[in-house]
């Protein structure tokens, strides 16, 4: 020691010498123990089994996956799945490492919390590109699970049921999501298809109720307005030329005698007035009456003279149909209901007037060629003028249906687009979750024919050969260290607390002073006789 206090090399070494027997003692009981452990511990034996992650065969490209996440994430649930009690309970009554007695007991639920402590799972990654990405990632690539146990075999065995629980829960996780996804998407679809198929009943219905008042049809509907109009005034215009023709020959037929007098027709009328007479005298059966009816019948069957009264009870009755029908479909004040009344009522009027004019009721067919002409001209100008009515009031017809198309065809539009942005959106839809649902279908049976990702064992669970724990020898290595530190250790503890003074220089550092005289040391006893064999020795 130096007068600072400091210790040197050659203190230490005395410090060794003075201490040597503790330090092979502290040691040697270290070391005992770490021997006595390492004979003493149970061996472990540990399987191992190494399961690849492969890639899905077909390219993702062609047949996405519906089986989402990083395996990883999956790896972690199976191994749940995997490690209950249920399946470790059957591993360990199969390989009789407990009771079973069909019920849990005590001593059964350690040896399940055992086993799952003595199952490890430990994940190898990688730096991966991913290929939708791009980016750089790591990812799993492989996982080992091993099992230790007591015995080689049961440690294999273990590892062998547990890997078989992980491939097959893989699969079945792996289906199951794609048949759900799968199953999701054919419920999806099925609403929709319902859904399109009230919507193109309603579309339907929409058709149907607004037909000729749809938008596409408005050019159109536009087109026939204009052209039914134009139809319509040329009918007015030959409908007032009709008119003006059939007074102007009314003028003239006034001005014509239809009878001239001569033939059966003035025969016809002589005989008729002489009957007259006659039967205004006599009795019906008086022999002149009756010869004057004879000979009335036969002129008026050589004349073709008609019943005027049977012809206008046809006429008023076509008429009063007529205006019944019309009435139904117009107004009162409407035109041709206005026309129709007038008309029947110059029918019954001459019906009246022929009733008291003339009673034998027959009307002698003009015979003035003039006469007949211009009879001829109005009936044919007044079918003109029927036809003309006739297509006046369709035109007129037309023409509101027309305009009633084109005023409502707005609101109708309007309808129909509501409609058709609701159909449109769900036939977008229909067909995107169709062609989700092809994909799914497809991914089901990828998965049912393990073309997907999948774990395939690379390396079986082999028989261990030598005990995983406990390491004898490094138990004895680490009990040697140990127990050379542990020795070193107590004696630095022990020269610490030991408080003895020893040499020159200590004596000067607690007396703060020099010594007077320092006496060497003088071997005594034993240490004479040892210091004599060491000095032999050299020799």
């Amino acid at each position: 020691m130096t007068e600072t206090g400091t210790l040197h090399l050659a203190d230490y070494l005395s410090i060794l010498r003075r201490r040597k027997k503790q330090v092979k003692l502290v040691a040697a009981l270290v070391f005992l123990v770490s021997a006595v452990l390492a004979f003493v511990i149970p061996p472990q034996y540990r399987s191992t089994a190494t399961i690849l992650i492969e890639q899905q065969q077909v390219p993702r490209d062609l047949i996405p996956s519906t089986v989402t996440g990083y395996a990883n994430q999956r790896l972690q649930i199976i191994q749940k799945r995997v490690m209950t009690d249920e399946n470790l309970y059957k591993i360990a009554e199969k390989y009789q490492l407990i009771s079973g007695k069909g019920k849990w007991e005590t001593s059964d639920k350690k040896t399940i919390v055992k086993m799952r402590q003595a199952t490890k799972f430990v994940t190898d990654s990688a730096n991966v590109t991913d290929p939708r990405s791009g980016a750089s990632l790591m990812a799993t690539i492989s996982f080992k699970l091993s099992y230790s146990a007591a015995s080689p075999e049961i440690a294999q065995k273990v590892a062998n049921d547990l890997t078989d629980y992980v491939l097959q829960e893989n699969i079945l996780i792996r289906t199951q999501q794609a048949v759900k996804t799968s199953g999701f998407f054919s419920e999806e679809e099925g609403k929709l298809r319902q859904h399109l198929t009230e919507l193109e009943a309603k579309l339907a219905a929409y058709k149907t109720k607004n037909t000729g008042r749809l938008p596409e049809l408005l050019n159109l509907n536009m087109s026939l307005m204009e052209r039914t109009q134009k139809e319509l005034e040329d009918i007015e215009r030959q409908i007032y030329s009709l008119e003006e023709r059939r007074l102007e020959l009314q003028g003239q037929l006034a001005t014509v005698e239809p009878y001239t007098g001569q033939g059966p027709g003035g025969r016809l009328r002589e005989v008729q007035t002489q009957y007259l007479s006659a039967a205004a005298v006599y009795a019906p059966n008086h022999p002149d009456v009756i010869k004057l009816r004879r000979e009335l019948d036969m002129l008026r069957r050589e004349t073709g003279a008609v019943d005027e009264r049977e012809a206008l009870d046809k006429e008023y009755k076509k008429t009063r149909a007529e205006l019944i029908e019309a009435r139904e479909k117009y107004a009162d004040n409407h035109p041709d209901v206005t026309r129709l009344k007038a008309a029947l009522a110059a029918l019954e009027e001459k019906l009246k007037s022929s009733i008291s004019s003339s009673p034998i009721g027959f009307a002698l067919k003009p015979d003035n060629p003039a006469y007949i002409a211009i009879q001829t001209q109005l009936a044919t100008i007044g079918i003109s003028l029927k036809s003309a009515s006739e297509q006046r009031a369709r035109a007129k017809e037309k023409l509101a249906e027309y305009v009633a198309r084109v005023v409502q065809t707005p609101n109708v539009e309007q309808e129909g687009l509501v409609l058709l942005r609701e159909y449109d959106s769900t036939v977008k839809k229909y067909r995107e979750i169709k062609e989700h649902l092809m994909g799914a279908d497809i991914a089901v049976e990828l998965e049912k024919e393990q073309k997907g990702e999948r774990f395939s064992l690379l390396e079986a669970p082999e028989l261990p050969e030598s005990p995983q724990m406990p390491n004898r020898r490094a138990f004895l290595l680490l009990g040697i260290v140990l127990g050379l530190g542990s020795g070193v250790g107590y004696a630095s503890i022990a020269e610490y607390m030991d408080r003895t003074v020893r040499g020159s220089m200590a004596v000067a550092s607690v007396l703060r002073a020099p010594p007077l005289a320092v006496i060497p040391h003088i071997p005594i006893g034993d240490t004479v006789a040892e210091s004599r064999r060491l000095i032999q020795g050299a020799r």
